[in-house]
């Protein structure tokens, strides 16, 4: 297998292949790196797994800078000539329920135990670093055919159980790479999500694993339509409804840039509270902290016509007068100034509104409120 870094980074990768065999360990890329290598593509972030115990053997070596460590997870990140590099330690993990964070059963065991703990095939391959940059491929789940065969598969019965998220990440790689779930893995997603055990779910893992999925717009609505079509919303919740028609056209009316910002709040967020007074002030001063992606939720989850009054109409209305501006004019300290800036406001709120500018809401006050 060839990977290829630059000549500077190829010569730190030889030089820590030189110091794991110094310090007598194995040293791999495993995951995503080799993944993408394997599939053509160039690698990017540098991830370094080792055999044993990464920090003991980050802390070996003299040319390496250490940033952080986390000792419970056996993980060290580091720089080494301004170059980011992130050491793990292969562990063993358990789920004590389904969907809680996993806890670290053992750190420092072989790399086949570590290997079992990945989400699929595809990223379970792993590659080891020698002096000569040479890299021996391990792949004992076949992941490899799995690549060329563009077939999803998880690695034990109860890998969806264990962790739910997967069923998510699967379909990041389903859109990603043109991947589809094989037939087995089909079942066992659609077993899981006939009785979701939701009691454990770590709420922070799925909404990380959400904001991957839901951070291109170009692939953003078609992750809509099969979180909704195949029920993989009964991670989360017994309903949901999505209706691809309507969300373009919201995009559109609302002139979305962040498509998929939009999906995630619309799946994470609840129901909002819907305007009660209907007045062009009201509908302002509900929506005015509100963001374009707010908005196109909002109307999305209620189909509140206010919401395109205030985007299209409202959104851009300002009063330039300040409270120390009424004071200058003689208007005394105390609720009037609040009472007069509404009122200005409402008055530049109103359809056909002649006040446009400073001196306009200035003639305005004078002629409404005598001092």
């Amino acid at each position: 297998m060839q990977i290829k870094f630059n000549d500077k980074t190829n010569q730190i990768i030889k030089n820590l292949a030189l110091e794991a065999k110094r310090f007598g360990v194995k040293i791999y890329f495993v995951g995503g790196l080799v993944r993408d290598v394997l599939m053509g593509k160039a690698p990017l972030d540098i991830d370094i797994l080792v055999e044993g115990n990464a920090i003991d053997f980050v802390k070996s070596i003299d040319f390496v800078g250490i940033k952080s460590i986390h000792k419970d997870f056996g993980t060290v990140k580091t720089e080494i000539s301004g170059i980011d590099i992130d050491f793990a330690s292969t562990r063993i993990e358990e789920y004590p329920k389904s969907g809680c964070l996993p806890h670290v059963a053992k750190i420092g065991c072989d790399i086949k135990d570590d290997l079992i703990r990945r989400d699929f095939t595809i990223n379970a391959i792993a590659a080891r670093i020698l002096p000569s940059l040479d890299y021996e491929i391990i792949d004992i789940f076949n992941g490899c055919d799995d690549i060329l065969k563009g077939v999803l598969k998880v690695l034990h019965k109860n890998s969806y159980i264990d962790d739910p998220t997967r069923i998510l990440r699967g379909l990041d790689f389903k859109l990603r790479f043109n991947f589809i779930f094989s037939p087995e893995d089909e079942k066992l997603i659609q077993s899981y999500l006939k009785n979701p055990d939701r009691e454990g779910l770590s709420k922070d893992r799925v909404v990380l694993t959400l904001n991957k999925l839901f951070s291109s717009n170009e692939r953003a609505l078609a992750a809509m339509e099969d979180f909704s079509r195949c029920g993989y919303y009964k991670i989360l919740f017994d309903e949901f409804l999505f209706d691809r028609e309507k969300f373009e056209n919201a995009i559109k009316l609302f002139d979305i840039k962040d498509i998929g910002k939009v999906c995630l709040k619309y799946i994470l967020e609840a129901p909002p509270v819907e305007i009660k007074s209907k007045s062009r002030l009201e509908i302002y001063k509900h929506f005015k902290d509100f963001s374009d992606v707010d908005l196109c939720v909002y109307y999305l989850k209620t189909n509140d016509k206010n919401t395109l009054i205030y985007h299209n109409e409202l959104k851009n209305v300002k009063v330039y007068l300040k409270g120390s501006d009424l004071l200058n004019l003689g208007y005394k300290q105390g609720k009037i100034i609040g009472d007069i800036l509404d009122k200005v406001l409402e008055a530049k709120l109103a359809k056909n509104t002649d006040i446009v500018s400073f001196e306009d809401e200035v003639e305005f006050v004078k002629r409404t409120f005598k001092l």
